[in-house]
């Protein structure tokens, strides 16, 4: 069976419960890291990143209890009955500087509401998407199973998803889910106290090959098949140096490994001018973890290829 992000949000929260010392990143394997330099000018958010903050609206749920024991002191409810989310009053996330190429900035649960008609698999996913407005980044897509935890009686559902961010920065989420769409604008930055001299420098995207998990079994899926379970995605760029006309399609072998991470990414066929930026890419993915068991939690490594569009649909 395949365990899903959101499913696998949920698992990791509860051992994290259990291991309160555990940090609370899903994710976070290799990548982006960005200069102390490049991370030293967002320490203090710029006048032109419009955070979403309570003036812009406080949506109250009409069942209350529901999202109370969810909601803490410094955050509010923001959306509309069909979907809203949790926000922080300062319009700001933080998180931990990287220590090494692929940690994510920020990477932590966000949980999502509906009123009175729960997420289900036929109405499809609910996806967020990810767009940084003061500076280079690739956007990213992640994509939840409509399956939902109701609320005891008001009537209400919550996904609890995850949101994974590559870079600091001032950065646009846009929730979707069925005909309804909310979107607000949020500051990431590091936690306080941080020092600029225990930033990580790498490049922007660096691809660093983790080593395999022992004794974990190995099978083949096809490629249309392992493509469904694809949930957390940044978009491809054509590097600059090329034609802005270059497109096609690069086709990479990988292992997704049981963290869901691809991982020994190969060259098979397509534009050899786009191929590092299809691996670039492809180092971020996240898919379903296929698992085996869960008790004993039991996973296995899938080998498989990737299709690799450019422009990007």
């Amino acid at each position: 069976m395949l365990l899903s992000r959101s499913a696998t949000v949920v698992l990791l929260a509860f051992i994290t419960l259990l291991s309160p010392h555990m940090p609370f990143r899903p994710s976070a394997q290799r990548g982006m890291v960005q200069s102390p330099e490049g991370m030293a000018q967002h320490d203090t958010r710029p006048v032109d990143c419009r955070v979403t903050l309570p003036s812009d609206g406080v949506f109250e749920p009409p069942s209350p209890a529901f999202i109370g024991s969810s909601r803490t002191p410094d955050q509010f409810s923001f959306g509309t009955e069909r979907l809203w989310t949790l926000l922080p009053a300062d319009g700001t996330w933080r998180g931990s500087v990287p220590s090494k190429p692929g940690d994510f900035v920020y990477d932590d649960k966000l949980p999502w509401f509906r009123t009175h008609a729960a997420f289900s698999q036929k109405d499809g996913p609910l996806t967020v998407r990810g767009k940084r407005l003061d500076g280079p980044a690739p956007s990213f897509i992640e994509t939840y199973d409509g399956i939902s935890s109701p609320g005891a009686e008001d009537g209400n559902a919550m996904i609890m998803g995850g949101i994974s961010i590559p870079v600091f920065g001032c950065w646009e989420i846009t929730g979707h889910y069925k005909d309804q769409e909310l979107t607000f604008t949020i500051w990431v930055t590091s936690l306080p106290g941080q020092e600029p001299s225990s930033r990580a420098s790498a490049p922007l995207i660096s691809s660093v090959p983790p080593a395999r998990t022992a004794g974990a079994r190995r099978v083949h899926v096809d490629p249309e098949t392992q493509a469904r379970s694809l949930v957390y995605r940044v978009l491809p760029e054509i590097p600059a140096t090329q034609a802005a006309n270059t497109s096609g399609t690069v086709v990479l072998h990988a292992v997704i490994g049981t963290d869901g991470r691809a991982h020994e990414l190969s060259y098979v066929s397509g534009p050899q001018v786009l191929v590092q930026a299809a691996i670039d890419a492809v180092t971020w993915w996240q898919y379903r973890i296929n698992v085996v068991s869960l008790e004993p939690f039991e996973a296995q490594e899938v080998d498989t290829t990737i299709s690799v569009l450019f422009p990007p649909p």
